[in-house]
């Protein structure tokens, strides 16, 4: 037993840090999307009981509900809390770890697995998303256990594997797309007869049987879903509808320029740095490439084309959690190449050292008040939760409510579907001609740079709370004179 802890040691090292990381932040309130899919989704099978996976107009999105019903069944057993919810989602994040530790062992060997792993796991969206109740952990878990049962003749795992991602949500589905038009290249790269016609449709079935559970799911939910609701994927007059619409060739080549950023942001520049100096080495060198590196270079150009097209063709799809798929694979390409082609360690230290810094320093990338950011992309975000209670206490200290203060996404809408207090009041939507207060924070990016200003040069500033790169400031209406104001006190 002592040998066996004395050979897992830096692994435990991993498991301890992301346990320690969902301990220290289970009683975080939701964020972002999650206030949808964790809170409300898991609210509406939790009172109404599980007698429908249709959710009410209002809060479906046209995903799958998995999580919301595995919160409410987990609900149901130890209560409705912060602390139960988060730690409900402990065993992906542990599963994430153990097959990112999988994935490394086997990809790598002994001297360079473990700084590999190191890589993978200190990905600033990765541990983000580990820090909310979020689908795409489990997304994540699965994608991974997809990758490392891919070329594996036993092919349970992987269709369990591509099961899972089609039971997470609509971007799972398009992840287990993408394994499925990498297998076919591979096979059709191969070289063999599989590919003639009088081969094609066995050749076919074989590649797509594993698939066979996870389309049996999407079509089931599809269909269901339809004739229970006469729509799939967006209705016309749902709130995020806007994210949806179908865009014109100059929003798709700008929403092409935005993923760009997107593969960069965040400290992921400094991976790309890194598939740079492989390509010039590459060109340079013209090495033989190892199998594994050529199927991570296929799975990376799958995965990017499959969840891409609906971020490029579409308005507001463009969350950096989105591509978590598209960052690991790429990562491991890049670490590929670096640790099995190139042959100089002084070369392979020095892009270790570059990769593990870079992507940390990632989490403190912010970028001015008026650029819109992915605050549940890194972890600048957690200071939030602090400030915004400090000035609820605020608010209600001076009894200005919340009905009469405007605010906009992730802090709009009922308090309690946030943070699990009790309090039912509503914030009001944020409209500057009507609303008395305004709610602000530079993790919203609804308020438009005119907003913006007009906030910061005619409204009144009442109190401010800032810690590190976060900040939340109340304002006043320029119309709310001082002496009512202090009245109101």
């Amino acid at each position: 037993m002592k040998a066996l802890i004395e050979y897992r040691k830096p692994e435990l090292v991993l498991y301890l840090t992301f346990l320690l990381l969902v301990l220290a932040t289970a009683q975080m309130p939701f964020f972002w999307d999650t206030i949808q899919f964790a809170s409300r989704h898991t609210d509406f099978f939790f009172n109404n009981g599980f007698r429908s996976i249709i959710l009410p107009n209002e809060i479906d999105s046209g995903h799958i509900p998995t999580l919301g019903i595995y919160l409410a069944a987990v609900w149901k057993i130890f209560g409705r809390s912060l602390v139960v919810s988060h730690l409900a989602m402990l065993p992906f994040v542990m599963g994430i770890v153990w097959q990112s530790v999988n994935l490394s062992k086997r990809l790598f060997d002994k001297k360079w697995y473990f700084a590999a792993l190191v890589v993978i796991l200190v990905d600033p969206t990765l541990l983000a998303q580990c820090t909310l109740v979020s689908p795409d952990v489990i997304l994540v878990f699965f994608f991974l256990l997809a990758l490392n049962n891919l070329q594996k003749k036993e092919r349970t795992l992987f269709t369990i594997a591509l099961a899972g991602l089609s039971l997470s949500s609509m971007r799972g589905m398009m992840c287990a797309g993408g394994f499925f038009f990498a297998e076919v290249i591979i096979k059709y790269s191969q070289g063999s007869t599989s590919f003639t016609w009088k081969h094609l449709p066995r050749t076919l079935f074989s590649i797509i049987k594993p698939y066979i559970p996870a389309i049996f799911i999407a079509s089931l939910f599809f269909g269901w879903h339809y004739y229970k609701t006469g729509w799939i994927g967006y209705l016309q007059n749902m709130r995020w509808v806007v994210s949806f619409e179908s865009q014109g060739f100059k929003v798709a080549l700008f929403n092409t320029l935005i993923l760009g950023w997107r593969l960069i942001d965040f400290g992921h520049l400094f991976v790309w740095v890194a598939a740079i100096f492989c390509m010039w080495h590459y060109f340079r060198n013209r090495p033989s490439l190892p199998q594994n590196t050529i199927l991570l270079a296929i799975l990376f150009v799958t995965q990017l084309l499959s969840i891409s097209h609906a971020f490029i063709l579409h308005k507001n799809l463009s969350c950096h959690r989105y591509l978590l798929p598209v960052y690991i694979t790429f990562s491991l390409l890049v670490l590929s190449y670096l640790y099995i082609v190139v042959k100089s360690t002084r070369t392979r230290n020095f892009f270790t050292f570059l990769l593990i810094i870079g992507l940390l320093t990632g989490n403190f990338w912010i970028y001015p008040d008026r650029i819109a950011k992915g605050w549940d992309a890194t972890i600048a975000y957690i200071p939030y939760f602090p400030l915004r209670e400090k000035m609820l206490e605020f608010m209600d200290k001076n009894n200005i409510s919340p009905e009469e203060t405007g605010t906009c996404f992730p802090n709009a809408g009922q308090i309690d579907q946030i943070d699990f207090s009790g309090d039912k009041r509503s914030f009001a939507e944020k409209n500057m001609t009507s609303n008395n207060y305004i709610f602000y924070s530079n993790i919203f990016n609804d308020f438009s740079d005119e907003e913006l200003m007009e906030l910061q040069e005619e409204w009144g500033k009442i109190e401010e709370f800032r810690f590190l790169q976060v900040k939340v400031i109340l304002y006043k209406n320029p119309h709310i004179s001082a002496e009512e104001y202090t009245l109101r006190e």
